[in-house]
């Protein structure tokens, strides 16, 4: 009997080493995918940063930006009033839109007949 409970504690020994050798294999390989997770988000990260680098030095010429007020008439739409103090040398007309819809807090192409709009001109 002494015999069988021999062979049971060492086999209870035994199972506890290697449950004990599997959690620690555990964290190893849990330790190993959060560096390579953490590794990737930052890879990410500085992939996002460089493209913010990039589209934000695409306006970089020397020219003096002044801001006007003009007054909203009857017939007038945001693209009107746009092509007529565009310059060339602000750059894309899309992104001259958008800057003028920041200025004005304008979501759409809305505007309203008596209204004044801050537009952007280059001297």
């Amino acid at each position: 009997m002494r015999d069988a409970r021999n062979i049971n504690n060492t086999r209870n020994r035994r199972n506890r080493q290697v449950k004990s050798i599997a959690i620690t294999r555990g964290l190893t390989t849990f330790h190993k995918r959060m560096a390579i997770l953490v590794c990737v988000l930052i890879a990410i990260l500085a992939l996002i940063m460089l493209f913010n680098v990039t589209s934000s030095a695409k306006n970089t010429y020397n020219y003096d930006i002044s801001y006007t007020n003009v007054h909203i008439n009857n017939g007038d739409t945001l693209w009107d009033i746009a092509k007529n103090n565009y310059s060339v040398e602000y750059g894309d007309f899309d992104d001259y839109i958008e800057e003028i819809r920041t200025l004005n807090h304008i979501s759409g192409d809305m505007i309203h007949v008596g209204g004044y709009l801050v537009i952007p001109t280059i001297r």
